[in-house]
Formats: structure tokens, C-alpha cells, sequence
């Protein structure tokens, strides 16, 4: 089929024009409609106003305090930047695969076009307090992403609202973009599924500018409107769906953000002296009763303010469960890392680092030691190559005068660079900095033996 003429989706009707915007660092104005102010107003998407982005970042980078809030509007702006630039060169192909859709049949593209936003909007709206860093207690084997599908699919919560406001079945597109239900599957949707959070994603391209930006770093910074420019689709003939593809003059964009994802985890994400103060929290609400989380609405009832003031509450009472924990936190007396991997380290050097880790503990008994030594290394990429053995790699599509390509192999950053890298790290409350090295020296002398 021939590339259609870009028309703008006609909205759904008068409060569904984008009267209002806010001003954004990242993006400039973003804008939306009343009935995306309504949802944006809802007590659930305000709470997100007081949970920070990167938890408790802002003890290594004072400028990291923006919040979720923020960024998922960020994220709406860029889900929108990307469908339309695909609507620009694919519209015709892309409306004739949403119509297949019963409830997509009539105003097609303007449905599509807004559970796209819909979904870029919401998608961490079930993130409990400090973000990632207490999700494995409160959400025990859950995630933030499968509670907020939950809370869209929820008349409880969401979901009367936004089918009143929009259309029937509305809601469970939305949830089903933001978690993949094969049960309610509708494979025309995947590509929406792939603007939202995919490999070159609205989520991804905005949380790595605006951390940067907010770190004050420059590491996560990249061409993003030259990438969302080079950004096409190829269509799948056997699955019928549509999978989001990269024409070839987009590698280098598609390479510099591949880089940034890598330089922003070394630097940020996975800094040391963050990983220590997630550790704390991870802590500290393990003593807290289950019971204060055992329900949707007792998760999304915390927020970084109520966190923060139970931590202050328990850091000056000294007989409160979790006081040793809240006190390092709120006093910042944090544990000094006398050991740390090498990125290209592999799971032997692990388990021997484990080992050291009991030698050191029996040596220096005085001292309190915490270990960060995860098994699963951190991804970089997920990007198939001809001479991958594992075979667990994921081939993106790159157009190559009209043919179907591996980005992977072609690009010559991705065939030399690693798909994950290895974090670990031993650290010791020690603030003496002559016994500090003295434990880091002997680390060294047994890592080396």
C-alpha cells in the first residue's frame, strides 16, 4: 500500500480539542482537551504530583525532585509526537488495520490516536511511594504496571470515566496497552503497545531527557525529534500486525539513545549511592505492617509526603521498628561501598565476590557490611544480531530501500557493544576513610587470588 497524505484525526467531539496546555522543560507546551483535564485532575493521576521520579536520587543529585506527575505528561506529549509522525507516512495503512477493531470502525484514527495518548498518560499511574524502590514490597509479586492497568479497568477507580468520556471499551484498550492480556489480545494494537513502552518508546525517550535534565548530566540527552522523524512501520502479512521500524538514516539517532540508556544506568540509575538508599527503603517498609498495603486503595492512598513523614516519625523515635533504617536516611549516614564490579564481570565473578564478601565479614567483624550483588545483570539493549548464540535478542526492523532489514546487524555501536552490563557492590559503615581502604585493599587481594 502507498504512503497516505498526513491528515490530522479529527477529535472526538468539542471537549476533546486541546484548549489548555502547560508549560514542560523538556517539550515546551503540552496540551490537551477537558476531558483529559478531568482525568488529569482525577484524585488518582494527582497523586502523582508527590511521588518523585527517581525516589530518593535527589541525596546524590539535589536536582532530581520532579516527579511522575511531570514525566507522564511527557510521556502523552511524545506518544503523540510518534503517532503522528507514523500517521504522517502510514495513515492509510494504519487506519485500515484499526478498523478490523469493531468499536474502532467509525472515527477510527481519533480513537486511536487518543487511547495512544490515554495510555502514555496513565501508564504509571499505579506506582506506589519512592517509585521503584519499595515496588517489590508493596506490590509484593505485582508491578506498578499491572496495578495500573487494574485501576483503568476499575469502575471503582478509572474506567467509568473514561468510557463516559470517550467511547465503550475505551478503558480496557488503554489497560491492555499498558499490560498484554492474550485473553483480550488485538494484535492491530501492537503498535500502539510499541509508541507507549516498546524499544524506541514515548516512556523511555522521556525519562531519560527529563532525568538528565533534572540531574544536571548530559548523558541522557539525544536526538529524540530527529529519531521520531526517522521512525516508520513495517507491516507483518502473517501476523497482521504492525511493528514500529526505523528507515535507515535514523541508526545514528537510534544508536545516541541506545547510549544515553547505557550512560544514565552507570551514572544514575544504578550510582552506588543510590542503590544504598534504595536498600534502605526496601528495608525500612519491610517493617512495616502488610496490612497498611494489602489493597489497591491503601497502595495509591501512600505518597512520597506521608512516606517521608512516617520516616521522620521513626528516625526520631528510637524505638520504632524501622528506626535504624529511617535514621540513616533522613541523617544521610550511609554505608561506604569499599567494593564494586567491573560492568563486563560475568555470574562466576559473582559468586566468587559473594565469597569474598563472607571472608571480609569473618576479618573485620566490627563492621556492618550490606551487599548489592543482584544475579540478573542490567539490559542495555534487547537488540538481535546475526552472530547472536543466545538467541533471546529482539531483531528491530530497520527500512533499507523498501526492504526489511536487522538494525542490529547493520549498526556497527550495537554490534560491538554489550547487551547488559554487571552491578555489584559491597559496602561497609565504616567512615573512617584509613579503615575504609584498608577493607577495599584487602577486597582487591582477594578478588585477585
Amino acid at each position: 500500500m502507498t504512503a497516505s497524505q498526513f491528515r490530522q484525526p479529527k477529535y472526538l467531539g468539542p471537549s476533546h480539542e486541546p484548549r489548555h496546555r502547560v508549560r514542560c522543560p523538556i517539550h515546551g507546551f503540552i496540551r490537551f482537551s477537558d476531558a483529559e483535564r478531568r482525568i488529569i485532575d482525577n484524585p488518582l493521576f494527582r497523586r502523582l504530583r508527590f511521588i518523585r521520579q527517581l525516589a530518593l536520587t535527589e541525596l546524590v543529585y539535589p536536582g532530581a525532585t520532579h516527579t511522575r506527575f511531570e514525566h507522564s505528561l511527557g510521556v502523552m506529549e511524545t506518544a503523540t509526537r510518534i503517532f503522528d509522525r507514523i500517521a504522517a507516512e502510514k495513515g492509510a495503512l494504519l487506519e485500515a488495520l484499526f478498523k478490523k477493531i469493531p468499536v474502532l470502525a467509525e472515527n477510527t484514527m481519533a480513537k486511536a490516536r487518543q487511547i495512544c495518548r490515554l495510555a502514555a498518560l496513565l501508564h504509571d499511574v499505579g506506582h506506589c511511594c519512592f517509585s521503584h524502590a519499595v515496588e517489590t514490597v508493596m506490590h509484593k509479586d505485582s508491578s506498578h504496571e499491572k496495578l495500573s492497568a487494574l485501576l483503568i479497568r476499575s469502575d471503582e477507580f478509572l474506567k467509568a470515566q473514561i468510557d463516559k468520556s470517550y467511547f465503550t471499551e475505551c478503558a480496557d484498550l488503554i489497560a491492555n496497552l499498558i499490560v498484554h492480556d492474550p485473553k483480550t489480545d488485538r494484535p492491530q494494537l501492537r503498535i500502539l503497545r510499541d509508541i507507549v513502552s516498546g524499544q524506541v518508546d514515548a516512556d523511555r525517550t522521556d525519562y531519560l531527557l527529563r532525568d538528565a535534565y533534572h540531574c544536571g548530566v548530559d548523558y541522557g540527552r539525544f536526538d529524540y525529534r530527529r529519531l521520531i522523524e526517522c521512525l516508520t512501520v513495517w507491516h507483518d502479512d502473517n501476523s497482521d500486525e504492525l511493528e514500529i521500524a526505523i528507515h535507515r538514516d535514523g541508526v545514528q539517532s537510534f544508536e545516541s539513545l541506545i547510549l544515553a540508556r547505557y550512560q544514565m544506568n552507570t551514572q544514575v540509575y544504578y550510582h552506588r549511592l543510590r542503590r544504598v538508599y534504595d536498600r534502605y527503603l526496601e528495608e525500612y517498609f519491610k517493617t512495616i505492617p502488610k496490612e497498611e498495603f494489602d489493597s489497591s486503595q491503601k497502595i495509591v492512598d501512600w505518597n512520597d509526603i506521608r512516606a517521608m513523614n512516617h520516616l521522620m516519625q521513626s528516625a526520631a523515635d528510637s524505638n520504632a521498628v524501622g528506626h535504624p533504617w529511617a535514621k540513616r536516611i533522613i541523617e544521610r549516614r550511609h554505608h561506604r561501598d569499599v567494593f564494586a564490579l567491573e560492568h563486563g564481570d560475568g555470574f562466576p565473578v559473582l559468586q566468587r565476590v559473594r565469597k569474598i564478601l563472607n571472608q571480609i565479614q569473618l576479618e573485620f567483624p566490627e563492621v556492618d557490611f550490606i551487599a548489592d550483588l543482584p544475579d540478573k545483570p542490567v539490559s542495555i539493549h534487547k537488540l538481535a544480531r546475526d552472530s547472536d548464540q543466545d538467541g533471546e535478542g529482539i531483531d528491530f526492523p530497520m527500512i533499507d530501500a523498501g526492504k526489511k532489514v536487522s538494525l542490529g546487524d547493520r549498526s556497527h555501536v550495537l554490534r560491538t557493544l554489550s547487551k547488559s552490563f554487571r552491578l555489584g557492590f559491597i559496602f561497609a559503615d565504616v567512615e573512617d576513610r584509613v579503615k575504609r581502604q584498608e577493607i577495599a585493599a584487602r577486597c582487591r587481594i582477594l578478588r585477585n587470588q
